[in-house]
């Protein structure tokens, strides 16, 4: 059994413990080290030679025909539909739901299921666009047709800071897949790249950028942003959905590769005013600055944006913003990083961690009177 704890120092010199118990099920879903080749380049530079011929079964098979390993199999699969599938974010925007087929026990469910998946995924490989459920399926499918073990996860996916205390509907599509002797998490959707947004919150555009973040992980580095809505894959660890919901908010797959043993684990903190917050956390990459934004202080950003012509602007360092920042003074001892934090007034909903200029995590602040 792990604990992690949230300590929080008060004004008047007590201090207030936070317990999140994480019971970690070694039995059943093994919390093993990941059994990946730290050089994926054989695999993922044969993957670019593969093209569709409007043949599944024959993709899933050229796919993985030079590979004997079921880590490389997987890879090749994986590779390949984050190279070739795009997001659909026009159907996304759309407000539609995939449309399964309905049947009635008097019918054989199993084979229309088949005959709908079998159109789904030729229409998907035809227009090279899927929303997650077709990412899903794809990498599903191609990985069955190899006799590697594979489930899809739907569930909860966040991707937003308010979204922090705030239980959310299942959104999202994910998959499990079974490798030696253990069950390991990706994300073929979220790995393939990313949308952009207008000030509505609208799609406007997907962005081709893999992330290699979302290629196999193990249950406790993705549900850190992920959360199934079948229970049985959040009970092997005994990670409830409240737990989910109130951890901290990640801005990025770059925090999320680098960070570990962060402190406080929850993203929800009581305090009253006066009180220190205490964070620590490890890192593998160096950070030179530290820096603390909230709802009631922002550092000013480094970048504005000037006109060099009637069409064409830039961005260039605001000298201005430069001598306005303020930073953290941390400690470091190898790769581990502390610093603690004043809470001084009454309106404080939020704090935002910077590293080196960039967003990191986000915390809910809940003031008590």
């Amino acid at each position: 059994m792990k604990k992690a704890g949230l300590h929080i120092t008060t004004h008047t010199g007590r201090s207030v413990i936070f317990l999140l118990l994480i019971v970690l099920n070694s039995l059943t879903l093994p919390a093993q080290p990941v059994p990946v080749r730290t050089d994926m380049r054989k695999v993922d530079s044969f993957v670019l030679t593969v093209k569709y011929e409007n043949d599944y079964i024959k993709l899933a098979r050229d796919l993985t025909g030079p590979f004997l390993l079921d880590i490389d199999k997987v890879r090749a699969i994986f590779k390949w539909i984050t190279n070739n599938i795009s997001y659909d974010f026009r159907f996304f925007n759309s407000g539609k739901d995939i449309q399964q087929p309905e049947c009635s026990d008097k019918y054989d469910c199993a084979g229309i299921t088949r005959a709908w998946e079998n159109d789904y995924l030729k229409k998907i490989l035809k227009s090279r666009k899927a929303v997650c459920d077709g990412y899903a399926r794809l990498f599903q499918k191609l990985c069955e047709l190899n006799h590697v073990q594979t489930e899809i996860i739907p569930g909860y996916a966040r991707t937003k800071p308010y979204q922090i205390g705030n239980k959310i509907t299942a959104n999202h599509a994910w998959n499990a897949v079974f490798i030696d002797t253990a069950w390991f998490f990706l994300d073929a959707t979220w790995a393939a790249g990313y949308c952009v947004e207008n000030d509505d919150g609208k799609l406007i555009k997907f962005v081709k950028e893999y992330e290699d973040y979302y290629w196999i992980n193990v249950f406790q580095r993705i549900s850190r942003n992920h959360y199934p809505k079948n229970g049985y894959w959040g009970d092997q660890y005994r990670l409830s959905q409240e737990d989910f919901f109130n951890q901290p908010h990640y801005y990025s797959a770059e925090v999320l590769s680098n960070i570990s043993n962060e402190q406080p684990v929850t993203g929800m903190l009581t305090v009253k005013k006066d009180d220190t917050l205490h964070f620590s956390f490890e890192y593998q990459k160096d950070i030179r600055y530290i820096q603390v934004n909230s709802n009631n202080f922002r550092n000013p950003s480094l970048w504005t944006t000037i006109a060099v012509s009637k069409r064409k602007t830039k961005l260039v360092r605001d000298t201005w913003a430069e001598k306005k920042q303020v930073y953290v003074q941390f400690k470091r001892i190898g790769n581990h990083y502390s610093f603690d934090y004043v809470v001084k007034d009454n309106s404080l909903y939020y704090v935002d961690l910077l590293f080196d200029y960039k967003k990191a995590l986000r915390y809910k602040i809940i003031l008590r009177k």
